[in-house]
This record gives C-alpha cells, sequence and structure tokens, in this order.
C-alpha cells in the first residue's frame, strides 16, 4: 500500500489536478494531470501537521473522503477518478485543533512514538493476517452503540470504528473474539476527539466509570 504525502503547502491543483499546459500549449491538446488525490487512491494519504491546513484543503479532502471520486473541471476539461483513501495525520494539538467534520474522519486518535521492537513488528503483521477471522457477539455491537448514545456522538463512524479497533485489539493479543475489555481499551482512542466539547472548555473527558457500567449491565 502506497504512502502518498501531502505537504501542508500545496496548491489547490496539486492536490487535485490540472490541466497540463505544456501540452496544451506543445500540441494544442487538452490533457489533465492527477493530483495528489489520485496518487493516494487505494493507499494511504498522509499529512504532517494537519491541523496547519488551508481551509480550501480541508474542504477538498472532506469531500474526496465522502463521495470516494476526485472531480475536477479545469478550462472546459472534466476529469472524475476514485479517490479512496487512509487519512493519517500527525499534529501538535499546542498549534490549533481541527475541524470537526474532519476530525470525524479520523477513526482514532492517539499519542505516537516509534516502533524498535522487532518482536512488536512480527506480531502486528501476524495479528493482520488473523483480523478477517476475528468475531464479536451482536450484544457487545449493542454496547458499542449505547456508548455512542450515552457520550452523545454524531453519525455512525465512531461506532464502526470502535468495533473494527476492538476486533484488531484481540487479533493483537491472539484472540478470537473481541471481549469488553477491548471496548474499554479502545473507547478513548475513538470517542475522545469525537466528542463535542463546550466553550471555555481545557480538554475533553470520558468517563470511564460509566463506560464500564454501560459494558457490564446485563
Amino acid at each position: 500500500m502506497r504512502v502518498v504525502d501531502l505537504p501542508v503547502s500545496a496548491t489547490e491543483d496539486r492536490v487535485v489536478g490540472a490541466l497540463d499546459i505544456e501540452k496544451a500549449i506543445a500540441e494544442g491538446v487538452k490533457r489533465f494531470e492527477p493530483g495528489i488525490l489520485a496518487a493516494a487512491n487505494r493507499g494511504i494519504l498522509y499529512v504532517d501537521e494537519v491541523n496547519l491546513l488551508d481551509d480550501h484543503l480541508v474542504d477538498l479532502l472532506l469531500d474526496s473522503a465522502a463521495m470516494g471520486v476526485n472531480t475536477v473541471e479545469r478550462e472546459g476539461v472534466s476529469f472524475t477518478h476514485p479517490a479512496n483513501f487512509i487519512l493519517v495525520g500527525t499534529m501538535n494539538p499546542e498549534e490549533g485543533e481541527l475541524r470537526p467534520q474532519l476530525l470525524d474522519r479520523f477513526g482514532l486518535c492517539v499519542e505516537i512514538s516509534g516502533i524498535r521492537d522487532r518482536e512488536l513488528a512480527e506480531r502486528i503483521v501476524k495479528a493482520q493476517t488473523a483480523l478477517p477471522g476475528i468475531s464479536i457477539s451482536d450484544a457487545l455491537l449493542r454496547k458499542i452503540t449505547d456508548l455512542a448514545i450515552e457520550l452523545e456522538i454524531d453519525g455512525h463512524r465512531g461506532d464502526i470504528t470502535l468495533m473494527k479497533a476492538a476486533k484488531a485489539l484481540a487479533a493483537f493479543k491472539g484472540r478470537k473474539e473481541a471481549s469488553a475489555e477491548d471496548i474499554k481499551a479502545v473507547a478513548k482512542m475513538v470517542f475522545l476527539h469525537r466528542m463535542k466539547s463546550l466553550p471555555f472548555e481545557n480538554a475533553r473527558t470520558i468517563n470511564m466509570e460509566r463506560v464500564n457500567q454501560i459494558l457490564e449491565d446485563q
């Protein structure tokens, strides 16, 4: 899977694509030159300092992520191509926050550090292989929905991501079925950045006691 960088300073034409001016001048032919979104199709689109992206680039990402395609019209030329990508971004929260719409496009929000442990890397690869066979009960799926309602999470991306993250953790731990403990372990990563914050509120928090109560209720 390819990893394509989206620089913070990228122009709109560089991201969505543009008319090939050189070919138009030299040969009189209108030809579309694909941009970063085309290169990232079926791959990973990585944005460093994602919170510093210009608003118009954020809008482009939101449109492409929602539709799965990128449509560009330039100088009478209309071009559409698939734009299905996994969005990965890094940021320093002290430098500003993301728009809620874009924040919701990230499945997980975690603090990261480099992996230098070869054994850990091999364990991750093994978990990736096992992941398609991991199951989760209908009862736990209902608990996930209850959690999203309790925390007033908009939409269904959070629910789906929590289910997938719990199954991934189960695979990483070498089990065949996701458990309530897996859900507890990843709930903060999935829901914290999706929660509504009040004006002048310093940080979002999750009441883990309430999370535990919901998961333990019969």
